[in-house]
C-alpha cells in the first residue's frame, strides 16, 4: 500500500483547486505565488492570476461514515486518496440543557409578580409563534449533531472541488441486538411483541423479571423498590435494561454518601444500561441529513455490509477513516499518509452565573468536600414532603471547619484566548495551545492554561500556565500580541489535530481502543 501527503490550494476567488504535491506548494511559496492561510491542514492560497476554470478538473468524491458519537471522512479519486480523519462530536448537549432549565427556573423563581399560566402571551403578542412541537422538529441534541454534520462537509469543500458525495445510512435493528445479547433467537412474530407484553406498567416488568428478589441480599420481600443503574441525572433513562429492584435497606445503602460508596459502583459493572442511542439516531436521521446535504451536493446512499466487506478485502484495520475510504468501492488506491483527528470544542459557557459551593473539612475523613456533600438528603422511597428524621439522612453533622464560603460570580466576559487556540510564549519560545483561560482579579489579570509537551522529566507540573496583566491583556485583545505572548492561530470550533497514520494504527489498533 503506497501512502502520500497532498496540500490543498484555492485561487484569488476563494475556489478551492486540485489538491498539490508539497514540493510544488513550496516552489509556490517561495516565489511568493502563493500564501498560507492554513496549517493544520495545510492550506495555501494562490496571489498570482491563476484561477479554478484554468484548470482540467479531476472528479473528487467525498465519503462520509455517519454515526452519533464520531463521523469518518475521505476524499479520493480513481487514483489516490488526498484527505482523511474523522471527527469527535461533542456530548454533553443534553446535561448542559437541563443545567440551562435549572437556571432559567431559578430566575423565574424570584420574580414577584407571577404570571397567569394559562395564559398564552406569546399567542397573544406573536400569532406566528411556535413551541417547538410543530412538525419537522428535531430536539436540539439532535439538531446540533445534524448540523455538525452539514458543517464538516462545508470546511472540507472550501478546500477541495468535491463533485460527488457518498454517505453510509446504515440500518440498525435494534430489536435482534437485544436478542443477541440475550441469546434469543427471533421469529418473525417476535418483532410485535416486545419484552413488556402482557405487562401494565415498567415497574411490574421489572418485578417480575427479577423474580421479586432484592439483587443484593437476595432476598424476597414484600416492600422492593426500583434502582436506576445509571441515575437519571447522569443520562439513565427508565428502560428495564437500567432498572433492578432492590429492598429497602439495600437501597438505602445504595444511595449513602450522594452514592459515593463501593456499593453503587458494582452495580454499574453488573449490568450495562442498553439505551441504543446511537443506533436510534442512525435510524432517525440518516435521511434527514440525506436530503439537506443533498440539496447542494450530488449525493449516492450505500449501507455498511457493503463497507464492512471492503475494508476486510482490503485488509484494513476498523478506524472510521477506513470505513469512509471503502464506502461504496475501494481498488487499493494510494492512501493519504496522515490522519487528521478533529475534536469539537465549545466556543463560549454562556452562564449568566458561575456558583461555587462552599468547602467544609469533613469530620470522618478529614478531607475537603463540597457543601452539596455533606447536607440534608431524603433516603430513596421517602416521600418528597416528609420532613421524618427517619426520612432524612443528615450529613450537615460532619462539617468541621468551613475552608472555603459559597458565592455567586456573574460571567459577563468574553475571552479573547480560547480552547484550542495557538499562542507563542516569547520567554520559552514554544509554541503551545490554550486549555481555558481564567480572570484573577484587577491586579493579577488573567492565568492561561496551556497544553505542551514538557521534556524535561525533573519537572513536576501537570498543567502548566503563563500569567497576563491586565494591561497586557488589553494590547493582547487589540493587536494579538504583547510583549510575553503572540497568538498564531484561532481554532474556533473545531481543532483539526493531524496524526501518521500508520503511526495511529499501531498504537491503537482498531477505533474501540482509542481513549
Amino acid at each position: 500500500m503506497n501512502y502520500r501527503d497532498y496540500v490543498f490550494i484555492i485561487d484569488k476567488n476563494n475556489n478551492p483547486c486540485n489538491p498539490i504535491s508539497n514540493g510544488f506548494a513550496r516552489k509556490l511559496l517561495n516565489n511568493k505565488s502563493a500564501e498560507i492561510i492554513n496549517h493544520d491542514p495545510f492550506v495555501i492560497k494562490r496571489t498570482d492570476e491563476y484561477l479554478r476554470e484554468d484548470e482540467q478538473n479531476n472528479r473528487y468524491v467525498l465519503k462520509i461514515d455517519m454515526g452519533y458519537k464520531h463521523i469518518g471522512f475521505s476524499v479520493t479519486n480513481n487514483l489516490y486518496e488526498v484527505f482523511a480523519g474523522n471527527v469527535d462530536l461533542l456530548e454533553g448537549m443534553s446535561d448542559r440543557l437541563l443545567a440551562r432549565r435549572e437556571y432559567r427556573s431559578t430566575r423565574r423563581s424570584r420574580i414577584r409578580h407571577r404570571r397567569n399560566k394559562n395564559v398564552e402571551r406569546n399567542v397573544i403578542n406573536n400569532p406566528n409563534y411556535t413551541n417547538g412541537n410543530e412538525e419537522g422538529w428535531i430536539p436540539p441534541s439532535i439538531q446540533h449533531k445534524i448540523d455538525s454534520h452539514e458543517r464538516i462537509v462545508d470546511k472540507i469543500a472550501s478546500w477541495i472541488p468535491i463533485d460527488h458525495i457518498e454517505l453510509e445510512v446504515a440500518s440498525f435493528d435494534i430489536q435482534q441486538m437485544k436478542a443477541d445479547l440475550e441469546g434469543i433467537k427471533l421469529n418473525g412474530a417476535d418483532y410485535q411483541n416486545g419484552e413488556m407484553k402482557g405487562y401494565d406498567n415498567v415497574k411490574l416488568y421489572v418485578k417480575e423479571r427479577d423474580k421479586y428478589t432484592c439483587q443484593i441480599c437476595h432476598k424476597k420481600v414484600d416492600n422492593l423498590e426500583i434502582h436506576h443503574i445509571k441515575p437519571r441525572s447522569q443520562g439513565g433513562t427508565n428502560k428495564p435494561g437500567n432498572l433492578i429492584t432492590l429492598c429497602k435497606c439495600c437501597h438505602q445503602k445504595v444511595h449513602r454518601n450522594n452514592n459515593n460508596n463501593e456499593l453503587f459502583k458494582q452495580l454499574q459493572k453488573k449490568r450495562l444500561s442498553d439505551d441504543y442511542k446511537d443506533s436510534t439516531f442512525m435510524n432517525t436521521v440518516r435521511w434527514y441529513i440525506y436530503n439537506t446535504i443533498g440539496k447542494r451536493f450530488d449525493v449516492e446512499a450505500h449501507y455498511g455490509y457493503i463497507t464492512n466487506r471492503n475494508r476486510n478485502a482490503a485488509g484494513l484495520p476498523k478506524f472510521h477513516f477506513n470505513d469512509a475510504v471503502c464506502i461504496g468501492s475501494f481498488n487499493n488506491i494510494s492512501l493519504a499518509k496522515s490522519i487528521y483527528v478533529v475534536e469539537q470544542k465549545r466556543c463560549n459557557d454562556r452562564k449568566m452565573v458561575a456558583f461555587f459551593d462552599a468547602q467544609y473539612i469533613d469530620s470522618r475523613d478529614g478531607k475537603k468536600k463540597k457543601g452539596n456533600e455533606l447536607c440534608k438528603i431524603r433516603k430513596p422511597g421517602a416521600s418528597k414532603r416528609s420532613t421524618r428524621k427517619e426520612d432524612i439522612e443528615n450529613d450537615r453533622i460532619y462539617r468541621q471547619k468551613k475552608v472555603s464560603k459559597g458565592e455567586s460570580r456573574p460571567v459577563c466576559h468574553s475571552y479573547c484566548l480560547k480552547a484550542g487556540d495557538l499562542v507563542h510564549i516569547k520567554d520559552k519560545n514554544i509554541i503551545v495551545e490554550v486549555l481555558t483561560v481564567q480572570k484573577l482579579n484587577k491586579k493579577s489579570g488573567y492565568s492561561v492554561k496551556i497544553l505542551y509537551k514538557n521534556n524535561d522529566p525533573n519537572s513536576n507540573t501537570k498543567t502548566p500556565s503563563v500569567t497576563i496583566s491586565s494591561e497586557k491583556y488589553e494590547i493582547l485583545k487589540t493587536t494579538g500580541e504583547c510583549d510575553r505572548v503572540k497568538i498564531v492561530r484561532t481554532r474556533r470550533g473545531m481543532i483539526w489535530r493531524r496524526y501518521d497514520r500508520l503511526e495511529y494504527e499501531d498504537k491503537y489498533g482498531d477505533q474501540y481502543h482509542v481513549s
